[in-house]
């Protein structure tokens, strides 16, 4: 199924939550000189405005990000990213960030994950992106068709991502953020990483899943705990036991293989400041636990 589009949830607390945790990441990755791949499996369309009638529509975005801008004493590594987003404004960049003439643009905007890690590569680093849905894949292109330092593939995240390992550059990350349209995404999703994971063992991956009241990211997690990787596997969950509407999520989760050292630590305080600052359904609550200990 590709009816999901991510404009309608740009910014949410579910990406404040997300997008923090792949901003740590990519400041790890960066610290060494040796060039780093990352792979993102459901890029998106790239980059989002806050303005347009899809965001307004939902206006999911002043529930995370912008009650997060407006927050006093975040961590600061959040700080970092915050700032970031703030001041992404692909308008001002104009041809270099795929802004067509005449679209109206209103803003303010906010960057997906594949523009998050365009802006953290260095000459030498690659990004691998994902994307099936065929608009999206279209607006993709447009966008990141001048970077060399990018290769876009139209094509299925659950099995691009195992053909394509391991790949030249052998540091890196995995992300991998389904829309879990269908049931079936669960298993598909622990199915891909696990798969990809025993090829490339070296690497961080990174599954983003919603908490729902259907319970698919219990089995989700029993699956994870099966991969015994010596950078240990850990689970960090935003959420609340209150649930929302049908079908809404009441919170967010991510299961990190091989997570960067502290990690833990820094997504903790981020985590635990969110929950107090970003709305959601109920009184919030950050919770984390290594499902395999890291040795």
């Amino acid at each position: 199924m590709l009816s999901y589009l991510h404009g309608f949830h740009a910014g949410n607390f579910a990406d404040m939550h997300k997008h923090a945790a792949l901003w740590l990441v990519l400041e790890h990755l960066r610290k060494k000189k040796k060039p780093f791949c990352v792979i993102d499996t459901h890029a998106g369309s790239g980059w989002y405005d806050l303005g347009s009638d899809q965001a307004a529509k939902t206006g999911e975005w002043k529930d995370g990000y912008a009650l997060a801008k407006a927050g006093s004493d975040a961590p600061e590594m959040l700080q970092h990213f915050l700032g970031y987003v703030a001041g992404f404004d692909p308008v001002a960049k104009g041809r270099d960030y795929g802004v067509r003439e005449g679209d109206g643009y209103r803003g303010p905007f906010y960057p997906g994950s594949p523009f998050i890690v365009r802006d953290m590569l260095r000459d030498d680093d690659e990004l691998v992106l994902i994307e099936l849905h065929p608009r999206e894949h279209e607006t993709l292109h447009h966008r990141v068709k001048r970077d060399a330092r990018i290769h876009l593939h139209k094509r299925d995240g659950y099995e691009g991502v195992v053909g394509m390992m391991p790949p030249a550059i052998r540091r890196g990350l995995v992300l991998m953020d389904p829309s879990y349209d269908v049931k079936q995404d669960y298993q598909k999703a622990a199915k891909a990483v696990r798969e990809a994971w025993e090829k490339w063992p070296t690497a961080t991956f990174m599954l983003w899943y919603p908490i729902l009241e259907d319970g698919f990211d219990t089995e989700l997690r029993k699956s994870f705990a099966g991969i015994k990787s010596s950078g240990g596997v850990l689970c960090a969950e935003l959420a609340t036991d209150q649930g929302g509407a049908k079908g809404r999520m009441r919170g967010t989760g991510l299961l990190v293989v091989n997570p960067p050292w502290q990690f833990d630590q820094q997504l903790g305080e981020i985590g635990d400041w969110l929950a107090k600052t970003c709305k959601l359904p109920g009184p919030a609550k950050h919770q984390m636990r290594w499902l395999v200990p890291a040795e």
